[in-house]
């Protein structure tokens, strides 16, 4: 294929459709979940006995009341950016460095393509793939809202947690591509998205019951998605900044190394 954005698609397809179909079913899954929290004053007695500590992990009990913070604080809090993040450091890596690895991308850019459109068409190509999967969570949970008891949800507010979640999962991935692009190194783009990753969760998840580590939890990508403050009060311009100024950082620095260093 002439285009770079083409082929990487393609030679993706199966990995796209395997995590677009994984996320509309693990939306599908949280959704029809919802009734099960009204059962019987379950609910009320999950709030009174539920140590503080837990809260990292399983969120604000009082969240479980409405469907919609329901849905913020169970699937796109904590869980699924953990879930998706790691679904876009696998694509970015493998863009990345699996051509390098192979010795394929020294026969790519021995073809009338410059090294920037090169990177940005795979970067490109990262974009729509992870957008094509926040789709799959909308359709995974629009299919299954019209059959769960108590469910119902405004398309605007799936529509601020669909973005959001893409943002993340851009800036997830565009770390570990720009990593990838920078040293064409798998083990080091692993090593670094790693740490990211679960630094992120580690501060977020704790960071609100553990006094030393609240200080840090600014540096977790995590921290600019507050779901339920999205679906309650919007999305907050300063969390998109951040996450935006994170990827065109790390995207311009993989474009000034990429275009000067040697393609093993």
């Amino acid at each position: 294929m002439n285009s770079v954005l083409l082929k990487t698609l393609w030679d993706r397809r199966w990995f796209t459709l395997g995590w677009t179909l994984g996320f509309t079913a693990f939306a599908a899954l949280m959704t029809s979940f919802y009734p099960a929290m009204h059962q019987d004053g379950a609910l009320d007695s999950l709030v009174a006995n539920m140590p503080k500590a837990f809260e990292g992990l399983i969120g604000n009990l009082t969240y479980l009341k409405s469907f919609d913070t329901y849905l913020a604080s169970q699937l796109f809090d904590i869980r699924l950016p953990l879930i998706a993040g790691i679904m876009a450091i696998i694509l970015a890596q493998g863009i990345s460095t699996n051509e390098e690895r192979s010795g394929e991308l020294r026969s790519v850019l021995a073809l009338p393509i410059s090294r920037t459109r090169l990177l940005l068409e795979k970067w490109v190509a990262l974009l729509i793939i992870t957008l094509v999967a926040v789709v799959g969570l909308g359709v995974g949970i629009y299919i299954t809202v019209p059959v769960t008891t108590g469910a119902e949800l405004e398309f605007t507010a799936f529509l601020k947690l669909g973005l959001m979640t893409w943002l993340l999962m851009v800036t997830y991935g565009t770390v570990a591509f720009a990593i990838g692009m920078m040293t064409g190194n798998k083990g080091v783009t692993s090593l670094v998205s790693i740490l990211v990753i679960i630094g992120s969760f580690i501060l977020s998840t704790f960071g609100s019951v553990v006094d030393w580590l609240a200080d840090y939890e600014k540096f977790s990508l995590i921290h600019y998605f507050p779901a339920t403050d999205i679906v309650q009060y919007g999305i907050a311009k300063k969390d998109v900044l951040v996450l935006l100024l994170v990827t065109v950082i790390m995207l311009v620095a993989a474009w000034a190394v990429f275009r000067r260093r040697n393609v093993r």
